[in-house]
């Protein structure tokens, strides 16, 4: 049986548009009619998905995600949280047009790009808001399902011209699972590319599951802007990792450590926060050094939710 075909030219359906309407169902950022998008819905009795004039065709999936994120995303006037809920939204509702009219690889690779790094910068820009007004968990779920999705079209078909996003995509799977030896072996057929950034993110990942943590202030500000968005949210928990490191192997009585370079090994802005991550876990500071006591450190409390500051 071959897959049905979108008949749809509208970001959103007519008849949604209608039903919308007249159950003031209308979204706050679709105050203009003609920019309405087309809802994420769960498939129920008596009611398909699969009709073909309510089903958008891929170019008009792209034209919908490019509105979205070079529009919408650029509101501010309106709580970023309500923002991120209503692209998601959207965006699920992308991914399931697509899926239900079983689009081509070449569709997939236009369509999902530009959904994995949005997700991959709401993780960043929505990290210190509370669990109730974003979930860091079900984000990171649409992040996985669209990035594994693409890596397995890329294994299946991929050439000279997919090198670059085949690149960005292995690398930006590794980064956001630092230290996770199944995404590594997951990424193992593409090493074979040579790809810099691949390997740069492969070689971080493997020192990170090995403890060795100069790898991570090495390279950090290396990686492109969206990989540094993920390796942030990952910065409390590697920073508590590497402050219990040193003060195991550092262990000595009045054995004192300078926070100008314990700065740079935590990849933070300024030595105030140093003091304050140091401090959050019972460690004496005196002037500009901390003493790395393993008696002293409080491995109960919780991380210090302070990721590095990169984007305005």
């Amino acid at each position: 049986m071959l897959p049905v075909k979108g008949l749809c030219m509208e970001m959103c359906p007519k008849e949604e548009i209608m039903m919308r309407k007249s159950k003031r169902l209308v979204h706050q950022l679709e105050c203009n009619p003609h920019k309405m998008v087309k809802c994420f819905s769960r498939s129920a009795a008596g009611n398909s998905l699969s009709k073909p004039h309510i089903l958008r065709p891929p170019p008009v999936l792209r034209d919908t995600i490019s509105y979205l994120l070079n529009e919408v995303l650029s509101i501010t006037n309106v709580p970023f949280n309500i923002v991120y809920d209503f692209i998601d939204d959207r965006l699920n509702s992308v991914r399931q047009d697509a899926t239900i009219q079983a689009v081509s690889n070449q569709d997939w690779m236009a369509i999902l790009p530009p959904i994995i790094r949005f997700h991959a910068f709401a993780a960043y820009k929505c990290y210190e808001y509370d669990v109730n007004t974003f979930d860091p968990f079900l984000n990171i779920k649409h992040f996985h399902e669209s990035i594994f999705k693409i890596i397995k079209i890329l294994l299946e078909d991929s050439d000279e011209s997919t090198d670059e996003l085949c690149s960005e995509m292995v690398s930006l799977l590794i980064v956001t699972n630092l230290g996770d030896y199944n995404v590594l072996q997951q990424a193992l057929p593409f090493i074979s590319k040579k790809n810099t950034l691949i390997k740069m993110a492969v070689l971080l990942s493997i020192n990170i599951m090995n403890g060795n943590f100069e790898q991570l202030f090495k390279t950090y500000n290396t990686f492109p802007a969206i990989h540094q968005c993920v390796i942030s949210v990952q910065l409390p928990m590697l920073r508590k990792i590497i402050l219990k490191s040193m003060c195991m192997g550092f262990n000595c009585k009045n054995n004192y450590f300078p926070i100008s370079i314990l700065s740079k090994m935590l990849l933070h802005n300024e030595p105030r926060e140093t003091i304050k991550e140091c401090q959050n876990y019972c460690l004496t500071v005196v002037d500009d050094k901390v003493e790395l006591s393993k008696s002293s450190f409080n491995n109960e409390v919780d991380e210090v939710r302070q990721i590095r500051i990169i984007l305005n």
